[in-house]
């Protein structure tokens, strides 16, 4: 059997393959090509995400915030400060600014969020009951939104649509029935029912009106406020546990200073209800600063109290002293000291009062501090020095006359009480202007304004987003699908890497589209591009191809071509069939012998029996009988014939050999449509016989190792490859991706 070999694949292209494992360096030229077809998918991306991103801006809840400014101010005068004449180091052992860290855990406690709980009715929800998943959006859109609202008398199924509200000021139930969703439907004149989980009706009543009820779990107490809604409109009412609630709303609000230092803290709230939103931090904000007045009162009063008690005691003591010196003079008559024993007496008596006034202090300030609290033992360190001072006056007391020394100590005692009298007097005055005067360390720079925009959502920005995130993701979707399932493009990379020119390229075709699934659907009649569209683009690539074959031809072993293919989904049924129809159009003898003996078409393209044909020709059948003339001016057409169990078996025969040579003469060019390559072997068999072997790789299908391992086991095989044949190349404006969908050649799964 002689075997040309004169089509060996050229070995100088061997190492530049041999490492190839991708589609070869990107350029820019490729980047652009791929956006420009993969522009669709880039404006389909982007419209969905701009239709998202724009049903998100008008429909999502939105968002508000709400915040309160406060300015946290120096101790000016507490309830000590104000008698700073009469106990100056007393008040300054408080006039301390308190701390803004402190201040900030104070508005988060519990006592101050507890309250704006409580008087807001946190605690309830009451809702109108709006269709599910859409019926809150649309019910924000209605009202008020696009200044329309519907008529109080619009009531579908019990659902609401933007004008019906609720207002309930108590709701008490047990523990057990917390959380649990309660219904309250409207009726006529203000009145409702109100029912529970289970949808039975527990309890009805009035708007304005008490109503109670006992149930399984407990004592149920229900006053609605206000209502506005159509006879059978529903609500939703639910009642949550007072310490839970306050816990979520620790959580959510935002407390914080405004600057490092500043003494600034800002009260931030978000919800949905932008009323609300303010109404709760402005209720915070009262409640913080009555109870930052309220402790420094507190503070105040407890001093006032204390030195009031003093007063009775004090006067008693003037009262009694004023009597002794009376009753002395009347029994002495009047006794004029010199004037040493009168500066004597003055120093007793300013050291004892300054004694005493030390003393009360130091009472008032084991109050609130340890005895070895610094303070309190800066007065005792005063104290031990006046009674030193006191007691050496004494001493020098006692070196007057008896008659003088007593008149000079009753004297010294009624000044002495009398003064210790007035100061406290005096003391307490003060702390009386300073209470009716008293101001709080903390107070309201900015209360909080009822938004009138969102926060969240932005529209603009969010439709920008959606634009900017759809052409993005566009873009990337684009890349990633060309590198999941890209192939090469250029046909200069092909000839690079293989050293093989490229016959054509052939650009793609919605004619053939819709031929190819006229094949598919078994439809009658011929379904050549070339015959019912003969001006299209397509057919033009392929009549490139028909004038760059001849040339080779010239000088070419013998004149059967094998076109074949890595993948069944490459196109080369379809430059099969029509070069053999556009070379039969000028006048030539043409043959097609469908070779994929598996899962050939050919016979589809021109509406012909696919038996008898070349599986029956290998195994004994006349040539002549097998062979279908004119289907086509010029062209005949063997087909693929009945299925055999061993293909490759027939092909190896000598059989097919001598079939071809019969053939030859007879014709002008013999092409075989042959299967993919890397499915099955039969193309390394036929391509032995064929001087001129063409490889058809579809244009951005196919990866550049895919088409490397082709050749190589062409070659393997003994068979040369004269050119490579480019198809489903995109024309202008076309979209990347359509063109020929080809499945999974599924060799195994053909029955005999």
């Amino acid at each position: 059997m002689a075997i040309n070999f004169d089509n060996r694949y050229d070995g100088r292209a061997d190492g530049r393959y041999a490492d190839v494992s991708g589609p070869g360096t990107l350029h820019l030229s490729d980047c652009l090509r791929t956006l420009v077809r993969g522009r669709r998918t880039i404006l389909t991306v982007t419209l969905i995400a701009l239709a998202l991103g724009s049903a998100y801006a008008f429909l999502a809840p939105p968002t508000y915030r709400a915040d309160v400014l406060f300015h946290v101010e120096d101790r000016s005068a507490n309830a000590n400060g104000a008698a700073s004449g009469a106990a100056p180091s007393f008040a300054g052992g408080s006039d301390t600014k308190p701390s803004t860290a402190a201040q900030i855990e104070l508005l988060k406690s519990r006592l101050v969020s507890e309250e704006a709980v409580r008087a807001l009715h946190l605690d309830i929800t009451a809702t109108p009951r709006y269709l599910p998943v859409i019926g809150g959006m649309i019910a924000g859109l209605v009202n008020g939104k696009w200044g329309f609202r519907l008529p109080s008398f619009v009531n579908l199924s019990g659902f609401a649509w933007g004008n019906e509200s609720i207002a309930v000021s108590r709701f008490d139930t047990t523990k057990q029935m917390y959380d649990a969703t309660f219904t309250l439907v409207a009726g006529s004149d203000n009145t409702f029912i109100l029912r529970d989980p289970n949808g039975s009706a527990i309890l009805s009543g009035r708007v304005g009106e008490t109503v109670q009820t006992d149930t399984a779990d407990g004592p149920i107490t229900l006053h609605v406020d206000s209502m506005v809604g159509a006879p059978g409109s529903r609500f939703k009412l639910a009642r949550a546990s007072t310490l839970g609630t306050v816990d979520r709303l620790q959580n959510t609000v935002v407390v914080q200073e405004t600057a490092p230092q500043s003494g600034v803290i800002r009260v931030s709230l978000e919800s949905g209800d932008a009323a609300l939103t303010a109404a709760i931090v402005n209720n915070m904000a009262h409640e913080f600063v009555r109870q930052d007045l309220a402790n420094r009162s507190t503070e105040t009063d407890h001093t006032l109290a204390f030195l009031e008690q003093q007063l009775p005691g004090l006067r008693k003591d003037v009262d009694d002293a004023e009597q002794r010196y009376n009753k002395f003079r009347n029994a002495h008559g009047t006794v004029d000291p010199g004037e040493e024993s009168r500066l004597l007496l003055q120093q007793v008596v300013d050291n004892k009062t300054r004694l005493l006034d030390l003393q009360q202090q130091r009472v008032e300030m084991l109050q609130r501090f340890t005895p070895s609290h610094p303070a309190v033992a800066a007065l005792d360190a005063q104290i031990a020095a006046l009674q030193g001072a006191q007691a050496n006056m004494n001493h020098s007391v006692t070196a007057m006359p008896d008659t003088e020394q007593t008149a000079q100590r009753l004297k010294r005692d009624l000044q002495m009480k009398t003064e210790q009298y007035n100061n406290l007097l005096n003391s307490v005055q003060q702390l009386r202007v300073s209470q009716a005067g008293q101001v709080g360390g903390v107070r309201v720079v900015d209360f909080a304004e009822t938004p009138d925009d969102p926060i969240r959502p932005k529209r603009l920005l969010v439709i920008l987003s959606a634009l900017g995130g759809g052409l993005v993701l566009g873009v990337l979707l684009t890349f990633f699908r060309r590198a999941m399932y890209g192939g090469v493009e250029r046909p200069d990379e092909l000839e690079a890497m293989l050293g093989v020119p490229v016959f054509a390229a052939v650009p793609r075709s919605q004619t053939q589209l819709r031929l190819q699934e006229s094949v598919a659907m078994r439809r009658r009649g011929q379904h050549v591009l070339a015959q019912q569209a003969p001006g299209d683009l397509a057919v033009e690539g392929v009549r490139n191809l028909r004038t760059s074959l001849q040339l080779s031809l010239d000088h070419a072993a013998n004149n059967v071509v094998m076109i074949t293919g890595s993948r069944p989904d490459a196109g080369k049924s379809f430059l099969s069939v029509n070069l053999s129809a556009l070379v039969a159009s000028a006048h030539k003898r043409v043959l097609i012998i469908d070779g994929d003996m598996r899962r050939g078409d050919v016979h589809s393209h021109f509406g012909i029996a696919h038996q008898p044909g070349l599986s029956d020709v290998l195994r004994g059948a006349d040539l002549e009988a097998v062979i279908q003339h004119e289907v086509m001016p010029g062209l005949d057409v063997i087909p693929k014939g009945t299925l055999p169990t061993h293909p490759a078996e027939l092909l190896m025969s000598r059989r097919f050999q001598t079939m071809l040579d019969e053939l030859k003469p007879r014709y002008d060019l013999v092409i075989i449509d042959t299967p993919p390559v890397l499915a099955v072997t039969d193309p390394t068999l036929v391509g032995r016989y064929a001087a001129t072997t063409l490889l058809v790789v579809r244009h951005g299908r196919q990866p550049l190792s895919e088409i490397i391992e082709t050749a190589k086991r062409l070659r393997n095989g003994g068979v040369g490859l004269r050119g490579v044949l480019l198809t489903d190349v995109p024309q202008e404006g076309a979209f990347l991706g359509s063109g020929y969908q080809g499945g999974y050649y599924g060799y195994d799964s053909i029955a005999g």
